[in-house]
């Protein structure tokens, strides 16, 4: 087998890849598809090795959600604003960006936005709409006075699209939160890889590689879901039974070298760093 190195190197440094600045499964699926036998245990190493990959590799926390259930495709998409305040210098004054979810085919859409001011999130929710295949019917958010202005209410009333709102100001959209932290986590990947805090440039990429790599919820790429399989792909989110999780064996054994987790409170984000330079 040829030294699967530069392959993996190009996935995984290519913004609008599929494997781009993910994780071991992810990297090692986009490979297969060009060699066909590659071991994981090869993705691994590669991963191991690489400086960006150990720094910014997430500590799973889990916690007990319940279920958000669509009806359809693009009958229902969740909506949350990005917080990039910190890098709007290097980003022509973007401060945010406006992330919409299809939650049936987990589809992500995003523009910039400099501000939360009414007529800046009115522009932002026209070019997000814009860039899906229809107008969703429903579209909910937290209880964010961005999403609450007089000029976003009077466009959903005229597009027909219901609005709706979490009833506590403790409960968010979830699965657009998920997708921000899955954004966020490949751009400050690109950012540590390629010495730069610019986004704005290279945030289609990124989604466009997300949008085309295999979600584990349903086991489809985002692209690949549309009317004709939303009922199939429904049925099989919603209905089948789960498969019971299999037992796994330590992962860690006497003298491997770990990095050691960064201390972070229980409100932290999960893109920035989660582990120090020492090993």
């Amino acid at each position: 087998m040829a030294d699967p190195t530069k392959l993996l190197h190009s996935l995984y440094n290519n913004p609008n890849s599929p494997a781009a600045y993910s994780g071991v499964d992810r990297l090692w699926y986009e490979a297969r598809k060009v060699i066909k036998k590659l071991p994981r245990k090869v993705v691994q190493d590669y991963l191991e090795g690489h400086r960006t990959y150990t720094l910014m590799r997430p500590k799973r926390i889990h916690f007990p959600r319940s279920k958000t259930i669509a009806a359809g495709f693009m009958t229902d998409v969740q909506v949350d604003l990005a917080d990039m305040q910190a890098l709007s210098r290097h980003n022509k004054g973007n401060k945010y960006i406006l992330l919409g979810v299809d939650v049936l085919s987990k589809r992500l859409f995003g523009v910039p936005v400099k501000s939360k001011s009414s007529n800046d999130m009115l522009e932002a929710f026209k070019q997000l709409i814009g860039q899906m295949p229809m107008k969703p019917h429903r579209i909910f958010s937290d209880r964010g006075l961005e999403f609450k202005n007089k000029f976003v209410k009077d466009y959903f009333e005229k597009e027909e699209i219901q609005k709706n709102e979490s009833t506590h100001s403790t409960v968010k959209a979830s699965v657009a939160e998920r997708a921000i932290r899955n954004v966020k986590q490949r751009l400050y990947r690109y950012f540590a890889q390629n010495k730069t805090l610019n986004w704005i440039d290279v945030l289609n990429k990124i989604l466009e590689g997300i949008n085309k790599s295999k979600s584990r919820v349903h086991g489809l790429r985002p692209v690949d879901i549309n009317f004709k399989n939303a009922q199939e792909i429904w049925e099989k989110m919603y209905r089948d039974e789960f498969s019971k999780k299999r037992k796994k064996g330590a992962k860690l054994k006497e003298g491997d070298f770990v990095r050691m987790g960064v201390g972070k409170g229980a409100f932290e984000k999960g893109y920035i760093p989660n582990w120090g330079i020492k090993s």
